[in-house]
């Protein structure tokens, strides 16, 4: 259980089709968004940490709301660090219709004696699409990690089609969950059907998750699956 702490206000971005530029909305919570480039129905919003975190007691939420025929290309330019204690972050969005999220998060590192519960929530209306990167790594160089209490949902027309969730403890490891790995890498596409992939697994209605395990983050191939399968989609 998280101690209770102040409630922070919550990261907001939000992109809106209209004429020449579209309307972006932003608010500034635990995290900072910034505008690199809009179009008509586009945008590509900067993320980075406005102040130290996640240390213990902060939870961090941010809420996207991408409008309908619109795209919003979200991408971490910091990582995130948590730090011994107990900490939250969430990730709420919703997609409209023929709309997609393209979200390219950074390592998401797990100290030493941190209690991590991370949450993403995603709802894709009719024809709305997503893809997202989520590296999760156990610890910083030469350090046991923490734990992390990690769910996804993914909804597409009010149905289910991703749901998962990774309950791990560095000084701890499962055989049969990350083992003696620390790294776990992921590229998750929904809602349309990405290049195929060897070992990628296969969803039932449109979409694919390539995921890699390794003991560092660096190695991981999964840069180029995450390059063609946002090119199919067709973001930047």
């Amino acid at each position: 259980m998280l101690r209770p702490s102040p409630v922070a206000e919550p990261t907001r971005i939000g992109v809106h089709a209209a004429e020449g530029r579209s309307r972006v909305e932003l608010a500034v919570g635990m995290l900072a968004p910034r505008v690199v480039a809009r179009g008509p129905r586009s945008a590509h919003v900067a993320v980075a940490a406005a102040q130290m975190l996640l240390l213990d007691g902060d939870a961090l939420t941010v809420e996207v709301e991408v409008g309908p025929g619109c795209t919003l290309e979200v991408e971490d330019v910091g990582g995130t660090v948590a730090y011994p204690g107990a900490s939250s972050w969430r990730l709420v969005a919703r997609v409209g219709a023929g709309g997609r999220l393209v979200w390219r998060g950074l390592p998401f590192v797990v100290a030493a004696d941190a209690r991590v519960q991370r949450e993403t929530a995603v709802e894709l209306d009719r024809g709305a699409a997503l893809l997202v990167r989520e590296t999760l790594v156990l610890g910083r160089h030469r350090e046991t990690g923490g734990a992390i209490d990690a769910a996804s949902v993914i909804r597409q027309d009010g149905r289910p089609v991703v749901v998962e969730r990774l309950d791990v403890d560095a000084a701890a490891p499962e055989p049969g969950v990350l083992g003696a790995h620390r790294v776990l890498d992921s590229v998750i596409a929904v809602g349309f059907e990405p290049p195929p992939e060897p070992g990628a697994l296969v969803l039932e209605t449109p979409g694919a998750i390539a995921r890699h395990l390794d003991a560092a983050a660096h190695r991981s191939p999964l840069d180029e699956v995450w390059e063609r399968w946002r090119a199919e989609l067709g973001a930047g």
